[in-house]
C-alpha cells in the first residue's frame, strides 16, 4: 500500500462508517460490514420507496440517485486511486445529507 492510500484508509472507513448509519437512519435493514454496492442498492430502494405526493421527494430522490451513483463508483474504482475514491465518498455524504434536508424542509412551518 503506498504512503496516500495509507493515510486516506482511516478516512474511506470513517466515510463508509457515516454512509453506513445514515442508510440504516432511511429505514434500510443494513447488514453487519456491508460492501458499498450493498449500501448503493439499500439507499437506490430507498429513493424508490419515497410516495409520489410527499413534498420534495423529487430532490431527494435526485440527491439520494447522486449519492447512489457515488457509492457505485467507489465501488468500481476498487483501491485504485484512492483520493478519488475518498471525493466520491464524500460527495455520497453530501447528497445523502442534502436528500434528508430537502425532506426536512418540506415539514418546517413557513416563516
Amino acid at each position: 500500500m503506498n504512503a496516500l492510500a495509507a493515510r486516506l484508509s482511516g478516512t474511506r472507513a470513517r466515510a463508509i462508517e457515516e454512509l453506513t448509519d445514515a442508510v440504516a437512519a432511511w429505514g434500510a435493514d443494513v447488514p453487519d460490514d456491508p460492501g458499498l454496492t450493498e449500501l448503493a442498492d439499500l439507499l437506490a430502494e430507498v429513493a424508490g420507496r419515497f410516495p409520489d405526493d410527499l413534498d420534495g421527494h423529487e430532490a431527494a430522490t435526485a440527491h439520494l440517485r447522486e449519492a447512489v451513483e457515488r457509492l457505485r463508483a467507489v465501488g468500481r474504482l476498487g483501491s485504485l486511486l484512492p483520493a478519488v475514491a475518498c471525493a466520491h465518498l464524500r460527495r455520497a455524504l453530501q447528497q445523502e445529507q442534502r436528500a434528508r434536508l430537502a425532506l426536512n424542509q418540506t415539514v418546517l412551518p413557513a416563516t
